[in-house]
């Protein structure tokens, strides 16, 4: 049984970081739809006979008519693989919900309400397959989907059986507003394979005492947490075995980084750092500058975003760095600023832990020089 799992896609996702530019916004939605078009075209690559998509495949209920279209026509162009879609807490089985409203081709089957099995057969094979799948119906879903009246499904070994679906892999005592799925659930079903939606990053192929899953993550990361490189799953599942590997499909990337600025003497000195530390201009990144700055040294961050920006397709530069402060020499101007450092020196003399003290005295310190940068955590 050869499959494709595409998870998470998030068709016409708003893109926070870029709201204030259209243009950019309108470009990246374009891009999550090149990611898709790689899981498509891997379908075709291995003449795959089920495209697995568990839920999230829109950001919302409300989806363009330009990507509905865009969709049918994916689906229409591998009309010999089967596409089965689980719908998630973003994309609901709601009433007025595109897997409702639209005409999916006839190679598509939508999961919408509770758990069923769908039964396959290929005339390439004499294998047997059963997907067990469930919707969500609404954004939050307490009660695990696999669980239909509290029962489990019992799987005929004579199948194949796969499980695709939206929601939160959990322990045994754990909850979840995101449909919670079970280990011990997932051993006593033994399904040979579960290709599972809502948890952004790729979770490696994950062996269980009885069953096989996988997080493929989203195929096209939005912001500053989906980082890396994204993509699907490709390969094939048997009674005996998963061979399942991760391809890439992102077009462009986000990634956070940290760059260490202690000894760097000039502005320039810190500009040419990021840039070798992040070569590729295409890419979407979070600069943290860490470290101690020399003393004396004028770095504005407006101003290193300013320079930056023409490099790259997005920065954002935070300041979580330490100012290198000569304590001492500051003691002795006769200014508001050396009475601020006298003040704050002998509070640190008599102070058990001096790290916080010592973090008000350089952010201080800033604002003698009118510019404060606090640490941020988006």
């Amino acid at each position: 049984m050869r499959l494709v799992v595409c998870a998470d896609v998030h068709f016409d996702s708003v893109f926070p970081l870029f709201k204030n530019n259209p243009r950019k916004t309108r470009l990246r939605q374009e891009e999550q739809r090149i990611a898709f078009s790689k899981a498509i075209n891997e379908a075709k690559k291995i003449d795959a006979h089920l495209l697995l998509i568990p839920g999230d495949l829109f950001n919302s209920g409300s989806l363009s008519q330009e990507t509905v279209n865009f969709l049918i026509d994916s689906f229409n162009s591998i009309p010999d693989t089967f596409v089965v879609i689980a719908p998630g807490n973003n994309d609901p089985a709601s009433y007025n919900s595109a897997y409702f409203t639209a005409k999916w081709p006839e190679n598509v089957y939508i999961f919408k309400r509770g758990l069923e099995a769908l039964e396959l057969s290929y005339g390439d094979s004499e294998e047997k397959v059963r997907v067990y799948g469930a919707a969500f119906q609404s954004h939050s879903c307490k009660q695990s989907l696999l669980r239909q009246n509290n029962t489990l499904p019992i799987l005929d070994d004579n199948f194949i059986n796969l499980l695709v679906m939206h929601g939160t892999v959990c322990k045994d005592d754990e909850k979840s507003d995101c449909n919670p799925i079970y280990i011990k659930d997932l051993d006593t079903c033994g399904f040979d394979f579960c290709a599972f939606g809502h948890i952004h990053k790729y979770s490696d192929i994950i062996k269980t005492i009885k069953t096989t899953y996988a997080y493929t993550g989203t195929c096209e990361g939005r912001g500053f947490t989906e980082c890396g490189t994204c993509g699907i799953l490709s390969g094939s599942v048997t009674k005996d075995s998963v061979e399942m590997n991760f391809v890439k499909t992102s077009v462009r990337e986000n990634n956070i980084v940290k760059v260490d600025i202690s000894g760097l003497d000039s502005f320039e000195a810190v500009l040419d750092k990021i840039r070798s530390i992040c070569p590729n201009p295409e890419f979407i990144y979070k600069i943290i500058l860490t470290g101690k700055k020399v003393s004396g040294l004028n770095l504005s961050i407006g101003k290193l975003t300013k320079e930056l920006s023409s490099n790259y397709f997005y920065v954002k530069i935070l300041a979580e760095y330490q100012e290198e402060i000569n304590i001492e020499l500051l003691k002795n101007e006769k200014s508001l600023r050396g009475c601020f450092v006298r003040c704050m020196a002998e509070k640190m003399e008599s102070a058990d832990n001096t790290e916080l003290l010592y973090e008000a005295l350089c952010y201080g310190l800033q604002s003698f020089e009118s510019e404060v940068h606090f640490n941020e955590n988006q």
